[in-house]
């Protein structure tokens, strides 16, 4: 039986959906409901058959029945397909473990901020998923707060709620972290360090190019170009419940890469060296197999990356403590200490704007300012005297 419903323009200017829910098995008598949206006839059509889908589909809730559970668990169904699987993994984990235990039960018509703010404040003093002592860090508490905050934008959006409720809380404040970086000479001691180990490779990428880590363990040989000396970002692999998958880099836009005449030489001969590694294992090399792959040629796990990095640093006590994403900022921050405009480490980094490479690496930008006035004075020093004795004085 196809479901139907009727639309109708009231006296205020918004409309009226009535449809038909079914028989009622508790009087046997057939349910009607009616909402009323703001907006076009185009809008309360779109409405309308959402709501007819949503009874074929067993996923029909009446807003004023609704409980936060409920429509969270409907809201992650709804950005399946509009997230990557590792962001909708991340996003469950939040809205099963914080946010449907603390607020889960409460009406979604009668969340107001004062609750929100009391699950909030029980954050910051327990419920840490390793069950040790403490709250969680406000940097996790600032996470929760987004993504509960952009659930409930998408129930105004449905008209379930009139005002978004997370809107007057004021989020946790994070502590601006300093960025653990390595100095040009210490990054020669790692590579050396790492040489003849499968670790060369990624960190050679990672401290020449500032490649995430997801990028190198995507990156294939016909995304090299030996000639032009370019590595083109296309691909990222991300490790999700369900595996591992290739997908678009974070900011979906490839982009392109100068290495550097060190690191052409070395991937140069490493390509000859795998082909025969690969052989050995029965497996031909060609334009598709990748750079940084396992012996057989299948896909490195990012978390096997990041262990094997933390086991090989925790051995160097000469060096920094840092992760593998370090050598990223390692990358930028060598890049604008060498003069370096900024506009070409956010091309090479694939920052979305300029705006965030100059805000993660403020440190850096603070110093090229005190080098920048330092030269600005010496120059205008110069010039004073030079022209001290011939320039015409008034008076």
């Amino acid at each position: 039986m196809r479901r139907t419903g009727t639309i109708s323009l009231r006296s205020d200017g918004r409309y009226q959906i009535r449809y038909n829910l079914g028989i009622d098995p508790a009087t046997g008598k057939r349910k009607r409901l009616s909402v009323t949206i703001k907006g076009t006839y185009k809008d309360a059509e779109k409405e309308l058959r959402r709501l007819l889908k949503s009874i074929d589909d067993n996923q029909h809730v009446e807003s004023t029945k609704i409980t936060v559970n409920q429509f969270l668990k409907l809201w992650l169904e709804s950005i399946r397909s509009q997230v990557s699987p590792r962001t909708h993994e991340r996003y469950a984990e939040i809205v099963d473990h914080f946010l449907i235990p603390t607020l889960g039960n409460s009406p979604l018509t009668k969340l107001v901020p004062s609750a929100i703010q009391n699950a909030y404040n029980k954050f910051e003093i327990s419920g840490r998923r390793d069950n040790k002592e403490g709250g969680l860090s406000a940097r996790s508490r600032l996470h929760i707060h987004r993504i509960f905050k952009s659930a409930l934008k998408h129930a105004v959006q449905l008209q379930l709620i009139v005002r978004n409720p997370a809107d007057a809380i004021k989020p946790p404040r994070v502590k601006k972290v300093a960025i653990t970086v390595l100095t040009m000479e210490q990054s020669a001691v790692l590579l050396q360090a790492v040489h003849n180990t499968r670790l060369y490779r990624p960190v050679l990428l990672a401290l020449t190019t500032g490649m995430r880590r997801g990028e190198i363990l995507a990156l294939r040989w016909r995304n090299i170009d030996f000639e032009k000396k370019t590595v083109r970002v296309v691909e990222s692999l991300e490790q999700t419940n369900q595996g591992l998958r290739f997908k678009a880099p974070k900011t979906e836009k490839t982009r392109a890469i100068i290495l550097p005449d060190y690191a052409v030489l070395e991937l140069r001969a490493w390509k000859a060296k795998q082909a025969e590694e690969l052989s050995v294992q029965e497996v031909k090399q060609n334009d598709d197999s990748l750079v940084c792959g396992k012996r057989d040629g299948e896909p490195m796990t990012p978390k096997t990356l990041t262990h094997e990095f933390i086991a090989a640093i925790n051995k160097l006590s000469y060096l920094p403590r840092v992760r593998f994403h370090d050598l990223r900022h390692s990358h930028a921050t060598q890049l604008l200490m060498e003069g370096i405009h900024p506009k070409i480490a956010q091309e090479r980094l694939g920052h979305s704007t300029i705006t965030t490479t100059l805000d993660l690496y403020s440190h850096v930008t603070d110093t090229m300012q005190n080098d920048a006035a330092s030269k600005l004075d010496s120059a205008l020093r110069s010039a004073i005297k030079a022209q001290s004795n011939n320039a015409p004085k008034l008076g």
